[in-house]
């Protein structure tokens, strides 16, 4: 049952995952080599009724973050780099479909599966070189490492029926379960020597646990059949929000960039998180062409503006307002079979983010598939790429980060799907 193929909430920007959400899955690797194009929900009967899927994704996140060099004339030369993360990420999403016409006498189709809804996982590691000094052997040494490591997932288990009561209408329903798994954070400097490069003399790096509320939401979708070659779709879902407690790090407000930032919590905290609603429209055409070539995609919006607020619930914090803005999605793939026989799929994405128009997106994707017998496999890949400015993560002692900070990620995501027929 093809839904909404994107979370169209994934904005990249891993530093700030544990305020937006960042969610890099797509229903499957044929919906990401096209784009992550929407499809219908209601594909023709075949002789298996049972569909069981299983993804293998990965995802390769370079982050760079460098420092302005500053001449005489207080110009900027250059950017040097003084740190370089790649980290890598994995996930193995799963959905079971079952063909229910001959139940029911007529097309539609039930499925259950499980994805990553908010993805919190975030590693950086910087080696800090101590200062040259003189009558020193090795006059590059390593001082120590400032360490900012998070870990774990909200993940989404779904429940969806989609029925065809008329020649020209499908109509989906899915139910979700979100709830958090095994997120943690760990921030802190270790010294090896103590130096004025580190943000501090003495080894500090301590672990702090998030809990996150399991909440519930349902969605809905629909087909309009214009014909044999062309669908239109729509999708709807509802405004949802999320409540978590930490001892450790909690959302604020960097005052020079007034982006989102991370400050140390004295006590417990408790604090909100909304998601607003999100709609979606969306074509799957069937083109006329000597090469079977299928085309699709789909507009999606989200109105952030109305959900810019970190709430807490503790006295100590007040309410965190981004100043958060509308964003607008727009997906285009096609595919076209070679011989008949193997697909050729690329499309691209561009993907807007409530953080303002440094953050938008223009992605690039690719895919193919193969058949053997009663397996498919599909793999698709999309490419990435993010610059903006922010401050120092680590501050070294008795200084001031009087320049901002130029942050580049470059994301590269590989998504096999094998399937099977029963």
């Amino acid at each position: 049952m093809g839904l909404i193929a994107l979370q169209s909430m994934g904005f990249g920007q891993h530093y700030f995952s544990s305020v937006l959400p960042i969610n890099i899955q797509h229903e499957d690797a044929r919906s990401m080599g096209m784009g992550q194009g929407m499809q219908p929900l209601i594909l023709p009967s075949s002789n298996h009724p049972f569909n069981l899927r299983i993804d293998f994704d990965m995802q390769s996140v370079t982050e760079t973050r460098s420092v302005p060099i500053i001449d005489m004339f207080d110009d900027t030369v250059t950017e040097n780099v003084y740190v370089v993360n790649r980290p890598k990420v994995y996930f193995i999403p799963w959905s079971l479909k079952y063909d229910a016409k001959r139940w029911i006498n007529i097309p539609a189709t039930v499925s259950l599966s499980r994805s990553v809804f908010w993805d919190f996982r975030y590693d950086y590691s910087e080696e800090v070189r101590a200062s040259l000094g003189p009558g020193v052997y090795n006059r590059d040494p390593v001082a120590g490492y400032h360490i900012f490591q998070r870990s774990g997932m909200i993940h989404s288990t779904r429940f969806s029926v989609a029925v065809q009561p008329l020649l020209s209408l499908n109509i989906g329903l899915s139910f979700e379960a979100l709830s958090g798994q095994d997120i943690t954070q760990e921030y802190g400097v270790h010294v090896l020597q103590v130096d004025e490069a580190l943000a501090t003399d003495t080894t500090d790096v301590a672990n702090y646990n998030i809990t996150a509320d399991r909440i519930s939401r349902w969605a809905i979708d629909m087909d309009y059949i214009m014909n044999k070659s062309m669908t239109l779709s729509l999708s709807m879902k509802p405004p949802i929000t999320f409540t978590f407690k930490t001892d450790g790090f909690i959302p604020s407000k960097n005052e020079r960039t007034q982006l989102p930032e991370l400050i140390k919590a004295d006590s417990l905290s408790e604090y909100s998180i909304p998601i607003p609603s999100e709609y979606s429209l969306g074509f799957t055409a069937q083109l006329v062409n000597k090469i079977k070539t299928i085309a699709n995609g789909h507009i999606t919006y989200s109105d952030w503006s109305k959900n810019d607020q970190v709430i807490f619930k503790d006295a100590v914090f007040d309410t965190v307002s981004y100043n958060y803005k509308p964003t607008w999605s727009f997906h285009m793939g096609v595919e076209h079979w070679i011989l008949d026989q193997t697909p050729f799929r690329f499309g691209f994405s561009y993907i807007g983010s409530p953080l303002g128009e440094e953050f938008e997106q223009t992605r690039i994707t690719l895919g193919t598939g193969w058949t053997f017998e009663r397996f498919i496999l599909d793999v698709g890949t999309t490419f990435g790429r993010t610059e903006y400015r922010y401050t120092d993560l680590f501050i070294p002692i008795g200084q001031e980060a009087i320049h901002l900070e130029e942050v580049r990620e470059a994301t590269f995501s590989l998504k096999a799907s094998l399937t099977y027929l029963f």
